[in-house]
C-alpha cells in the first residue's frame, strides 16, 4: 500500500511474499528461512523489504540473533498464514486439470517415500484414475546449532 495525495493504493501482493514472512517467523531468522526455502538471503530480504513498502510498515526488527517481530508485524501474522491458505485451496479447487474431478494433496517426509508413497500413489492411479495427484516430498527440518 502506497500513500499518493491522501489516497491509499493497494497493490497486489504476490503469495511468496507472505510465505516468506512466514518462514522468517517460524525460523526465527532471514538466514534459516533462506535455506528453508532454498532461496538466497537477498531473496528474502527483498522480499520483505517489498511486503513492508507494501503495507507502509516495518515488520521485522533484525538483529544478530536473528528477527523479531514489530507491533505491525504481529498484526500481519494473524492474516499471513489464513491468506496462504486461502490462495492455497483457490488452487487447489480452480486448478483441477482437464479430465479429472478433483485434486488431492499429499505430503510426505522422503523417508516414507519409497516404498510405501511410491505404492500408494500407484494404487490410486489405477483405483481412482479421474483424481489428480500432488506428491510433496521433504527432508525434515533440523535445526543447526
Amino acid at each position: 500500500m502506497t500513500f499518493e495525495r491522501n489516497f491509499y493504493v493497494i497493490l497486489p501482493m504476490d503469495i511468496e511474499l507472505a510465505r516468506t514472512f512466514i518462514e522468517i517467523v517460524s525460523s526465527g531468522s532471514f538466514i534459516r528461512a533462506s535455506e528453508r526455502l532454498n532461496v538466497a538471503q537477498t531473496t528474502v530480504s527483498a522480499r520483505i523489504r517489498s511486503l513492508e513498502q507494501q503495507l507502509g510498515r516495518p515488520l521485522f526488527v533484525r538483529h544478530k540473533g536473528g528477527a523479531s517481530l514489530t507491533p505491525a508485524g504481529e498484526q500481519f501474522l494473524r492474516h499471513a498464514p489464513m491468506f496462504v491458505q486461502l490462495w492455497q485451496r483457490t488452487l487447489h479447487q480452480v486448478a483441477v486439470p482437464p479430465g479429472r474431478r478433483a485434486v488431492l494433496t499429499v505430503g510426505s517426509e522422503v523417508s516414507l517415500a519409497q516404498p510405501l508413497l511410491l505404492d500408494w500413489v500407484r494404487w490410486m492411479r489405477r483405483s481412482l484414475p479421474d483424481i489428480a495427484l500432488r506428491v510433496q516430498c521433504t527432508r525434515p527440518h533440523t535445526d543447526r546449532v
